[in-house]
């Protein structure tokens, strides 16, 4: 009977061992992975298989939000798996900290501002990175080992002296946003023509000579950023960007728009100052949703009157170029807010105005205006006209009608009076009429209650009336 008893003991002893050390088991699968049962072929026992799960939870960008940012790498140590966020910008960092390594869960990285001058390929060891910002550092290259970051769908380099793109950039098939701005790039990477849902691509102010026909292949490209290259043309694949909705091409050497910028359907702005272009292709009205045209500083003599077709226009700035005189289509353009037209030959403003009832900033400075045109009335959203520096004799009294105007700027003409009818901007705040050849000014203006600034310096005022003056505007008058 002992004997008996103590063979049970045994037994159970062994049992308790051997649940002791499944549990130990099962603990240890639960930090590094989980079972599963599997049959060896050859012996045919059944053998523990440990199967890998991932280091932690992917983030939608709402949930990534609402995560704590870690501001160094000894807070984030404290707790490495509740890491997601990581923010180590403006630390002086000479290299990648390797400690990082760590933080398998991390989603968010950000190294900007540091003084890091090489990455190392341990940087795609961290397979569930979906935001990684490497701006103002001194890199010369990014490693191939950033195609393992196939969560990738931000990346932003710009800022440093990179020289070259690695074609493996081209294999991050989430990656929606790129800027690779103020670097040295010397070529258009063909690798990039390949990411299948890139929607933002900066280059701005690199040496890029020439854009590829492969462009064409980025057909989810919203927001395309060419300033400050060494472009002479477009390739004319870039009307297959449909979904583009912004372009901007400024600093660059562009003699002219391929007209197949006419499939360019969703365009909403396009920014093409300080190149070469002489004129703008007619092609440009089928750009129906574009907002923003910015032309400034360019050789152009006129604008085609397909320009009035472009309904949903809000800006258009021409500053610069050569034009003597706006095509009469411009009255259409009733979404019209601000114009600008300074530094051009035009001689007169007629037929274009009316019709621009939404206008709000409208500037024809340093131009050849003789005169104005009494339609000038109908701008009735005006609130800023500059008509300085050109060759006015007088101002319609349809200025007067201009209810909502607030600045009013008109130096460096040739007016000799003002008109009564200004009386009646009772919104107006600023008025520049200095340097032009006035004698007196209207009584009317001391009835604008608004106004803080009133210049009138260098016109030909005779004493009497400069002491008459001085006591009408004690506040505001500048008469040196």
């Amino acid at each position: 009977m002992v004997n008996c008893l103590i063979s049970h003991g045994r037994v159970l002893s062994v049992m308790m061992m051997c649940l002791f050390w499944c549990y130990a088991l099962l603990v240890s699968v639960c930090v590094q992975g989980t079972l599963a049962f599997a049959q060896d072929k050859t012996s045919g026992q059944i053998k523990f298989v440990q199967i890998a799960v991932p280091q932690g939870a992917i983030l939608d960008s709402a949930a990534l939000a609402k995560q704590k940012t870690y501001f160094s790498i000894k807070e984030a140590l404290k707790e490495p798996t509740k890491v997601y966020k990581l923010s180590l910008s403006f630390r002086k960092l000479k290299t990648f900290p390797v400690e990082i390594a760590q933080l398998r869960n991390i989603q968010i990285l950000d190294l900007s501002n540091n003084e890091m001058s090489f990455l190392p390929p341990q940087i795609g060891n961290f397979p569930n990175l979906q935001r990684l910002d490497l701006t103002h550092n001194y890199l010369t290259a990014l490693p191939p080992q950033l195609e393992n970051l196939q969560l990738l769908g931000y990346l932003n380099a710009s800022h440093n002296k990179i020289t070259a793109i690695p074609i493996q950039l081209g294999n991050l098939p989430q990656l929606q946003t790129l800027h690779l701005m103020s670097n040295q790039i010397t070529a258009f990477p063909l690798e990039l023509c390949n990411l299948p849902v890139l929607r933002t691509l900066d280059l701005n102010n690199n040496r890029i000579p020439t854009i590829p026909a492969q462009l064409g292949k980025l057909q989810e490209l919203r927001s395309l950023a060419l300033n400050y290259n060494y472009l002479t043309a477009l390739p004319p694949s870039i009307g297959r960007l449909t979904k583009l909705e912004q372009l901007f091409l400024v600093g660059n050497k562009i003699t002219a728009l391929p007209p197949e910028i006419s499939g360019l359907e969703s365009l909403r702005v396009l920014d093409v100052v300080n190149n070469r272009l002489t004129v703008l292709p007619q092609e440009i009205k089928y750009l129906t949703a574009l907002e923003r045209l910015e032309a400034n500083v360019n050789k152009l003599k006129t604008l085609p009157p397909e320009i009035g077709t472009l309904t949903n226009l809000q800006m258009i700035v021409v500053s610069f170029n050569q034009i003597s005189k706006l095509p009469a289509e411009l009255h259409n353009l009733s979404n019209l807010r601000t114009f600008v037209a300074t530094g051009n030959q035009l001689i007169t403003l007629d037929s274009v105005l009316t019709g621009l009832t939404n206008l709000q900033n409208l500037d024809v400075s340093s131009n050849k205006l003789k005169a104005l045109p009494e339609d000038l009335g109908d701008l009735k959203s005006l609130q800023t006209l500059n008509i300085s520096d050109n060759q006015l004799q007088s101002i319609v009294p349809e200025i007067g009608k201009l209810k909502q105007l607030q600045i009013l700027l008109a130096s460096g003409n040739k007016l000799t009076t003002l008109p009564h009818e200004m009386g009646f901007l009772m919104d107006l705040r600023t008025l520049l009429v200095n340097g032009n050849q006035l004698t007196t000014l209207p009584d009317e203006l001391a009835n604008l209650e608004q106004l803080r600034s009133l210049e009138v310096t260098s016109n030909p005022f005779p004493p009497a009336e400069m002491q008459r003056l001085a006591a009408k505007f004690p506040n505001l008058l500048n008469m040196e």
